[in-house]
């Protein structure tokens, strides 16, 4: 079986069970940027973003994602991995990856898929945890009986940056989606009170350009 299959076969479980619970406003606020927008949702998962902007097209590997995306109004939908997207180059106005990237079989061939089929990327990526913790957060996880994706792969903001380089793109935003919650051990921590970053958040764009110029440098 490869790296693809097995990830979307413990897909499938993980939304036959309980899937994932989200934030609403997070994905409202993307819904709104690319709402009127020819769009696509890679890996749509539930479909929190067609919530908002029903008309954008949801894709995703896994059957269950997508049954469970149309029954929250995603009106098109389609099954194929986010390496092998099933689209002509340049057909999206904008394309979304959110909470994606570091669950994908081949990270490079992803967002070379993503770019080549959009003008305007957008992207929430699982963030890697500083000083080793990384290597511990698996079996914390599991010591406190949480379910992990198959694949989970966190990455820098440089590494994010220079794949989506690599493919022709340039970051014009980024930040974070949200903060790491220790909520999850204990109810009465405060939000926030680590500043750990849960995922990177990028905007980028499809340009020659791939380089920081000065406000109206001309090109030699």
């Amino acid at each position: 079986m490869s790296r693809i299959d097995d990830s979307r076969q413990g897909y499938d479980e993980l939304h036959k069970d309980q899937g994932f619970s989200e934030e609403p406003e997070y994905y409202e606020v993307v819904g709104a940027l690319v709402k009127g927008k020819k769009s696509v949702d890679i890996g749509c998962g539930y479909g929190f973003i067609e919530m908002y902007s029903p008309e954008t097209v949801a894709v995703d590997f896994s059957e269950e994602a997508l049954k469970v995306a149309q029954q929250n109004g995603a009106r098109q939908t389609v099954k194929a991995p986010a390496e092998e997207l099933p689209f002509a180059s340049d057909e999206f106005e904008v394309a979304t990856s959110i909470g994606v990237l570091e669950h994908c079989a081949d990270q490079k061939k992803a967002i070379q898929e993503m770019v080549r089929v959009s003008k305007i990327q957008i992207l929430a990526v699982h963030a890697k945890l500083p000083y080793g913790l990384e290597l511990v957060r698996r079996p914390l996880i599991k010591f406190f009986g949480l379910k992990d994706q198959p694949i989970e792969d966190p990455l820098t903001m440089k590494q994010i940056k220079q794949l989506l380089k690599d493919a022709g793109s340039r970051v014009i935003v980024e930040g974070f989606w949200n903060y790491i919650d220790l909520r999850w051990l204990w109810k009465k921590i405060p939000y926030s009170l680590v500043k750990w970053p849960s995922h990177h958040f990028v905007i980028a764009i499809k340009t020659p350009n791939l380089e920081r110029k000065f406000l109206g440098e001309n090109e030699r």
